[in-house]
């Protein structure tokens, strides 16, 4: 993990994700921060799947041999607790679906906007980043 950052009532961490063992300690991390954010476990088991989704998507659609990691930043205020993910590519559609795909893949993104309290992406450089947010309010312990 890199170096832990303060700014102002904010704390950002950030991890390079490049195998399924960082993809697990990313979930762990996801897990510690939003145990410690007073989350109730129901929310701190879906935000873990979350991560997982983000970062497995964004493994498989975003690395290239050039750039073998994905980033991802967890942001949290007194209020909320954003995830990141950064990774090579370009825009994709952030859209409900209202049909129940019961297929083996093509789940994740439906299940990331469904559990998040706001989704969206930025682009810089060859680069988006998914940015995932899920407010502390009536989710506390």
């Amino acid at each position: 993990m890199d170096d832990e950052t303060l700014v102002g009532f904010s704390s950002i961490h950030s991890m390079k994700i490049q195998s399924t063992d960082d993809v697990m300690n990313a979930m762990n991390y996801t897990e510690h921060l939003a145990e410690s954010l007073g989350f109730l476990l129901e929310v701190q088991l879906r935000l873990c799947l979350v991560t997982e989704e983000a970062l497995v998507n964004a493994m498989e659609y975003g690395t290239t041999e050039e750039q073998q990691f994905v980033e991802i930043k967890w942001q949290s205020t007194a209020t909320s607790l954003v995830m990141k993910v950064k990774q090579k590519g370009n825009s994709f559609p952030l859209e409900i679906n209202e049909n129940i795909n019961y297929g083996s893949r093509g789940r994740g993104l439906q299940l990331i906007l469904s559990i998040m309290d706001e989704v969206w992406l930025t682009a810089e450089e060859g680069h988006i980043t998914l940015c995932m947010e899920k407010n502390i309010n009536g989710n506390l312990g």
